[in-house]
């Protein structure tokens, strides 16, 4: 059986579940790159960003889906940065890694770098980190993240009330004062970056690196995954890890568990077309 992608997929469609053995026989066809999200998507969403460990299972199976380099390479795109996804995964080389929304790669030997964009926008990031820190409430709740390329705030454990009215401040501040950025709100923060920053550009950049016929497959549960998912091609996949929304995804697995059951049977097929125990 062979599978493809719809082209012009519209936002508002549903997407349908994950065809059992899709990914495998993908792989054996054409061989794939396979992009993957970090958090939502290898680990559970935690009340501690610092906490999100990868879902039992899901290490191995990346690490024996790299060593199968003939059919498959496996990138993370995160949006954090590569340090810390490196360290959180456990994972520090066989992979391909992109961090900061795209703005953080791993060059052939492992080394982590930003793009040029990043440095043509230092002086405004500076400006938010200082008006961050002016302005953030003496009250827990609230902190901020210095990813360098990108400046993020927190607000979790913040009071409700107290959270929208900061994140509005903070939003007008970005518009009129930082014309280089944007500010993107994700699950829980605000964050202040480049406005080239996309995981659509980090994918393609990542495909430019993978071998011609090479099939993409992307992996994503938040809104910064949707650029992705919309600048795949026809014989590309795209998966929602969550529960079914609207999307650009046209297929979907239920939570990271459920991919880690993916993974490990596409794991388990390449190894052995590799003649690997």
């Amino acid at each position: 059986m062979s599978y493809k992608q719809p082209s012009a997929r519209a936002l508002d469609a549903a997407p349908t579940p994950l065809p059992h053995g899709m990914l495998v026989e993908i792989a054996r066809r054409r061989g794939i790159l396979l992009c993957l999200d970090y958090d939502g998507t290898l680990s559970e969403i935690t009340p501690a960003a610092a906490s999100a460990r990868p879902v039992e299972g899901i290490r191995a199976s990346i690490e024996r889906i790299a060593s199968a380099s003939k059919q498959a390479r496996v990138a993370i795109v995160s949006g954090r940065r590569i340090e810390e996804v490196r360290r959180l995964l456990g994972i520090d080389s066989g992979i391909l890694f992109s961090g900061v929304h795209g703005l953080e790669f791993t060059d052939a030997n492992g080394e982590a770098s930003f793009v040029s964009e990043v440095e043509e926008s230092a002086p405004e990031l500076e400006r938010v980190r200082q008006w961050l820190l002016g302005h953030l409430p003496d009250s827990r709740g609230f902190w901020i993240e210095d990813k360098v390329a990108a400046v993020g705030l927190h607000y979790r454990q913040a009071d409700a009330s107290e959270a929208a009215e900061l994140r509005e401040r903070f939003s007008e501040f970005v518009s009129v004062n930082a014309p280089r950025l944007k500010l993107v709100q994700l699950k829980m923060i605000d964050e202040a970056m480049p406005r080239c920053a996309t995981k659509a550009r980090a994918v393609e950049l990542l495909k430019a690196r993978m071998p011609r016929g090479f099939a993409t497959i992307y992996c994503g549960d938040d809104s910064t995954d949707e650029d992705a998912f919309a600048a795949l091609g026809d014989d590309d996949v795209s998966v929602l890890i969550g529960a079914p929304r609207v999307t650009r995804a046209v297929y979907s697995l239920p939570d990271p568990k459920a991919l880690s059951v993916e993974l490990s049977q596409l794991a388990e097929a390449l190894t052995r077309a590799d003649g690997n125990p």
